[in-house]
């Protein structure tokens, strides 16, 4: 009886491994696994662009960058929140820390600073602003707001430029949701 069970629990685990093996691109194990080595690059890139950068303030915003992927959130809203007060707004190095600041308040789970900080960004980047707020609510599943914001950002870009490369996204973020539902404004692009 104890041979009987020893040989059907080694078929089932043999069975696993084959299952494991055949299925490997698409099972939850392998995804995992891919996504824990995709992080680990991410974070060695980092290490890497953080020594050889010889511009201060750029090595701090990828030392906050790099205390974010490592899970220190505490320690990258510092960094991030230091930087945008040592760089000059209208520059990159402003919006990225601050979009970056928005982030890891959000991986903090302080949606309320998540979504004032992309808010605080209205006067000077229109389009970054909305188009962060727009992924914030659709993270939260509140499609009818972001598509108002999307439409908004979509608008004011055709008129000035304001999303940048990101226009692009904005749009397939946007087509995604559909035609917009109830009374709500539209904009024709």
């Amino acid at each position: 009886m104890l041979g009987v069970l020893g040989l059907s629990a080694s078929l089932g685990l043999v069975g696993v491994a084959v299952t494991t093996y055949a299925t490997w691109p698409a099972n939850t194990l392998g995804n995992y696994l891919r996504n824990r080595q995709a992080h680990q690059q991410i974070i060695l890139a980092l290490e890497r662009r953080t020594s050889a950068e010889r511009d201060s303030l750029t090595r701090e915003f990828y030392q906050a960058w790099l205390a974010e992927e490592k899970g220190n959130l505490a320690g990258a809203i510092q960094g991030f929140q230091s930087l945008r007060e040592k760089t000059r707004p209208g520059t990159p190095l402003h919006l990225h820390s601050s979009l970056r600041l928005g982030l890891a308040y959000g991986l903090n789970r302080d949606l309320e600073q998540e979504l004032a900080t992309y808010q605080g960004l209205m006067d000077q980047y229109p389009g970054a602003s909305r188009l962060s707020q727009a992924t914030f609510y659709l993270r939260r599943g509140e499609a009818e707001r972001a598509r108002v914001l999307l439409d908004e950002a979509l608008g004011q870009d055709e008129k000035d430029g304001s999303l940048g490369t990101s226009r692009r996204l904005a749009q397939d973020l946007r087509n995604g949701l559909g035609p917009m539902r109830g009374n709500g404004p539209a904009i024709s692009h």
